[in-house]
């Protein structure tokens, strides 16, 4: 038996045995999965360009392993906050030097517990809906370009007191449920205002109240990474001074999630990708 196919059926099997929602593999791995059957979700993740390091700088295994290890539970969360994760993982790593299972439970994560202890928000169909919808937006952009936008979730009163119309608000006047987060098929007129200037503001029960939404807050008592720009740092400012939570979308690609003024995730979606396995 070959090593990969022992490492998979040890894999499946340490997940049946502890009822894991998903397997993960790297995408070197598929073609030896043939013939191993399981009724436990297998999601495939493709190696990051970024795995050339190890191949020039020689002697780094302690490092490697981190790192994979470290993206295999940023996959989970990822999964987890989208909803295509539900609960405790089994990931295979394929490392040059080693390879290896690893165990995760992403609802032990920092970001996946500050989120709960926010009203739940972790759990909402609201947030859900928006880090799917931001995951879409970063990873396609729009009609052939990359945008950035955010979506500040929450606290909708609150938020609105603090903040005022670049133009004219577009979802003001419409019937609720046109202008519900939650349901896909509103999704095509949130991704056409995301190309407007400021920001998206949604209610907890995911009605989308604004768009185009500039904010007041102050930013100057938040901190952020060197490079990011007002959108991040009014986001952040604004989860400070109200209980909502800010999920910003950088025309890198690149989804940052702010709470209590402090970011609390961060998600690469073209390095993080992921596709389910029949």
């Amino acid at each position: 038996m070959q090593t990969k196919q022992a490492i998979i059926r040890s894999a499946v099997d340490i997940a049946e045995r502890i009822h894991a929602s998903t397997i993960l593999l790297p995408d070197s791995y598929t073609s030896e999965r043939i013939g191993i059957e399981t009724e436990i979700p297998v999601v495939v993740m493709p190696r990051q360009a970024s795995d050339m390091l190890y191949r020039i700088i020689p002697n780094h295994v302690e490092k490697e392993e981190v790192v994979l290890h470290e993206r295999t539970r940023k996959v989970a969360v990822a999964g987890y906050l989208e909803g295509a994760i539900s609960g405790t993982i089994v990931g295979v790593i394929d490392g040059l030097h080693f390879d290896s299972i690893i165990v995760y439970d992403p609802r032990e994560s920092y970001a996946v517990k500050s989120l709960q202890e926010h009203k739940g928000l972790v759990n909402s169909d609201a947030f859900r809906a928006v880090m799917k919808l931001a995951l879409e937006l970063a990873l396609e952009g729009r009609e052939g370009r990359h945008i950035g936008t955010a979506f500040i979730i929450g606290d909708e009163r609150s938020v609105l007191r603090a903040s005022h119309q670049l133009l004219l608000n577009p979802f003001k006047g419409h019937d609720p449920h046109d202008r519900m987060i939650t349901d896909r098929d509103n999704w095509e007129t949130f991704k056409e205002f995301a190309q407007l200037d400021g920001v998206f503001v949604i209610s907890d029960e995911g009605t989308v109240c604004a768009s185009g939404r500039y904010l007041d807050a102050d930013a100057r008592s938040v901190r952020i990474q060197q490079g990011l720009g007002g959108r991040h740092a009014a986001s952040a400012a604004i989860t400070a001074e109200t209980e909502a939570v800010a999920v910003v979308v950088s025309e890198s690609g690149v989804i940052r999630v702010y709470q209590d003024g402090e970011q609390i995730i961060e998600i690469e979606p073209g390095g993080l990708g992921w596709m389910m396995l029949p």
